[in-house]
């Protein structure tokens, strides 16, 4: 197990008064693979049976659903007269080849042109995230199926860039990616339009001016961008689809460790995006895979991921209880202002392992419900276990000024910044909150 350091940190739909009673998106399921996988479908008013029209796959992103995507589409594909359908990933934090794809995206495909009327040369691609980056994958696997892919924030795994001189067909592919994206760094998406570009694909890449990662504050701009590029794409001829024989996707332990090792090794050196490829491939690999989810967790943290996170630490806890994931979890819960809930978990990390930092983590958490008793018993244990913790005294300190104890808080501050003189650009503004004439 790998200890990492802990971080602390109805849906409404606009109508216009105008409109008739919009159709409604439908949550549906499809048997896949002897499987019952869930997708969810948006059909315009204006389809008829007589006008063939274009369908548009939605790839939701990591820890979300098909919903995520569709209910930021279907005003759009309303208007535009395009049948959307989207899916969910077999397991909602990754999509994976060949679980999700190519043959699942094929058979749901070929259901909803069995019901409606689908004009099979306009068939596209649309991802977010994870899902752009899987998009991009079935661009390359089914370059003769699928007319065109646009993405938002994604690029190329590294062990994928092979695909590009495998593909049949050069897909005509969108990129919208922000310039300020902390998964998917700018410098990752130019590499993956650069290595297109040489092998003859079409690409646009349009670069959103200071634009993070998210996606669903901005989405009638981006979808609008991406469906111009799309609708003008067509197949040449007609759709052809090609079968694979993917490897079993039993876990390969040397394989596994391999990738978690260079997975370290990637976020040691500050590239997220290929650690967070490599935990992923941990995760398709083995989905019980504890540790992968916790470390991938670790990352999308460092980039200020919490939602997809907190949904990799839920995973990692659900599959093998870890002090780690305990601890990294009541981060995020305490930034959430879900102090009962993380203080439920601070306890459970310091019951499977006590430390220091669980402690006097508790301790903050303690403190900010006014249990100042129960903080202070727990910034004293982070002491005892280690007396070197610069933190633990400022943090009892500071307790201590607000119970009036000032020269037992003086004691302890010099302590800590005795430890550690970097703190006091931290701890100085709450010390003087106690005493502000010094």
């Amino acid at each position: 197990m790998v200890h990492w350091k802990l971080f602390l940190l109805v849906l409404i739909f606009a109508l216009a008064p105008a409109r008739a009673a919009a159709q409604k998106i439908s949550k549906e399921t499809i048997i896949s693979d002897g499987k019952k996988r869930t997708f969810y479908l948006y059909v315009p008013k204006s389809v008829t049976p007589a006008t063939p029209v274009p369908l548009l796959v939605l790839l939701h992103g990591s820890n979300h659903i098909g919903l995520s995507l569709a209910e930021k589409w279907n005003d759009l594909a309303e208007k535009e007269g395009v049948i959307i359908v989207a899916p969910d990933s077999a397991d909602s934090s990754v999509w994976s080849v060949p679980n999700d794809g190519p043959v699942f995206i094929h058979e749901l495909v070929e259901s909803i042109k069995g019901r409606y009327p689908i004009n099979a040369k306009r068939v596209y691609l649309f991802g977010h995230s994870g899902g752009a980056v899987f998009a991009l994958l079935m661009s390359l696997y089914e370059s003769e199926y699928f007319a065109a892919a646009a993405i938002h924030a994604g690029a190329l795994p590294p062990e994928a860039n092979s695909l590009v001189d495998e593909a049949k067909r050069k897909t005509p592919i969108h990129i919208q990616i922000g310039t300020v994206d902390e998964s998917f760094p700018l410098k990752s998406v130019k590499e993956t339009r650069d290595l297109l570009t040489t092998h003859g694909f079409p690409v646009e890449l349009v670069e959103m001016r200071g634009h993070n990662h998210w996606y669903y504050d901005l989405a009638p701009r981006i979808n609008q961008a991406a469906w111009e590029f799309l609708k003008a794409q067509e197949l040449p001829g007609e759709p052809r689809f090609v079968e694979y024989q993917f490897k079993s996707e039993a876990r390969e332990p040397d394989k596994a460790a391999e990738l978690f090792s260079k997975a370290r090794d990637h976020e040691k050196a500050g590239d997220m995006v290929a650690a967070i490829a490599a935990y992923t491939r941990d995760i398709e690999l083995d989905r019980n895979y504890a540790d992968a989810y916790n470390n991938r967790a670790v990352v999308y943290l460092v980039q200020k991921d919490y939602p997809a996170a907190l949904a990799d630490l839920n995973r990692s806890i659900e599959l093998a209880p870890s002090d780690a994931a305990y601890y990294n979890r009541a981060g995020i819960l305490f930034s959430q202002q879900k102090i009962d809930e993380a203080i439920a978990d601070y306890t459970a990390g310091i019951h499977l392992k006590p430390s220091a930092d669980g402690y006097a983590n508790r301790g903050v958490a303690y403190e900010h419900t006014k249990r100042d008793e129960l903080a202070r018993a727990d910034y004293d244990r982070a002491i005892e276990l280690n007396p070197k913790f610069a933190r633990a005294y400022l943090l009892r300190g500071l307790l201590l000024l607000k119970a009036g104890q000032d020269a037992a808080a003086q004691k302890d501050l010099d302590k800590g910044f005795q430890l550690d003189a970097s703190l006091h650009g931290e701890f100085d503004p709450l010390i003087k909150q106690f005493r502000p004439n010094q």
